[in-house]
């Protein structure tokens, strides 16, 4: 993959060229693009070599070059199926979801059912805007090929790579579960008012108030040794929202605390890359763009859009996804 943040009229060249490409900027950036082989997410803010930014006039262009086919289809609410149906041989998915619609909440209840979810990497982000702008202008994508603008619906690109190339996708979390007591919820959902704490029940904001929680610090559950977030949005008088959903039964704890999450962050993540976790492609959660205070600074190499939520085969918060592509030959080399 060739990673690049360019003005539109180099992204323009791009396209017509030929390329398959992904794209994120800002609802008007996209617009101006030419047809083509390409998918795009409306986002102002990225993670670029330079630092983390705000951008109205530039797009971050990730060309695949080792796509040999692809195929766009539209993912509605009523339609996730769309999402693994059609897919390639031998590539992977990459998904567009447009923030606060229908199928954002229908996805983020009801991807881990899909069938055969797993059985190719499927990697993507929430769509969004300028937080200034939020309730004034929608998140949208845009379908490359045919020109069209969706605000309510997701976009799907199933790419299928040449013979001896694998995709694989990855999470990069900050986040462990802390010592505190077990966090369980009655029921699945965006918003809570009841759970048990340490077996007990509680109303959950009055809990975490009398507790003093640090709410920049996500709920962490163990998914077979996979640590997987659920951030706070809100702390309402008698209730708790979040972005993704709490799943009923599942144990969660508060996140162990990092100390200063910028320092933590960045630490973290050029350590990372350090140790050869580098990354074709990566898409970065806003709320670690806005708690590790990330505008200016660098993520070790890991760069690309910041998003309003992030996709590995589910939605996630508060991490870093990454797709790499690698050949045979580099695998059999190492």
């Amino acid at each position: 993959m060739l990673n690049q943040f360019i003005s539109t009229a180099q992204a323009g060249r791009l396209i017509e060229s030929g390329a398959v490409l992904f794209v994120a900027g800002s609802g008007q950036a996209l617009a101006s693009l030419p047809k083509g082989r390409w998918i795009g997410g409306s986002t102002p803010y990225f993670m670029t070599p330079d630092g983390g930014m705000v951008d109205h006039e530039h797009v971050f262009c990730t060309v695949v070059e080792g796509a040999q086919d692809m195929r766009i289809a539209v993912v509605r609410e009523d339609d996730l199926q769309a999402i693994v149906r059609d897919r390639l041989p031998s590539g992977f998915s990459y998904v567009l979801i447009p923030a606060f619609t229908g199928v954002h909440k229908r996805f983020a209840l009801e991807a881990p059912g899909l069938p055969k979810l797993y059985e190719q990497p499927l990697v993507g982000w929430v769509t969004g805007v300028e937080l200034t702008e939020l309730g004034k202008v929608r998140p949208s994508v845009v379908d490359g090929a045919t020109g069209q603008i969706h605000e309510d619906a997701g976009l799907v690109m199933h790419v299928g790579l040449s013979q001896n190339v694998f995709a694989e996708a990855d999470i990069v979390n900050l986040f462990t579960q802390g010592s505190g007591p077990d966090i369980v919820f009655p029921e699945t959902g965006f918003s809570a008012s009841q759970c048990e704490v340490g077996g007990k029940r509680v109303d959950f904001a009055s809990w975490l108030r009398e507790q003093e929680v640090d709410t920049s610090l996500p709920l962490v559950s163990s998914y077979a040794g996979a640590m997987i977030n659920v951030s706070f949005q809100a702390l309402l008088p008698d209730q708790v929202e979040f972005y993704a959903p709490v799943v009923a039964g599942r144990v969660y704890r508060l996140a162990a605390p990092v100390g200063d999450y910028a320092e933590a962050y960045g630490s973290y993540c050029t350590g990372l890359h350090a140790q050869g976790a580098g990354n074709a492609l990566s898409f970065n959660c806003i709320l670690n763009y806005q708690y590790a205070a990330l505008q200016g600074r660098t993520t070790g190499g890991f760069i690309g859009p910041v998003t309003f939520g992030e996709i590995a085969y589910i939605l996630l918060n508060q991490t870093l996804v990454r797709l790499d592509l690698s050949s045979a030959q580099l695998g059999a080399a190492a």
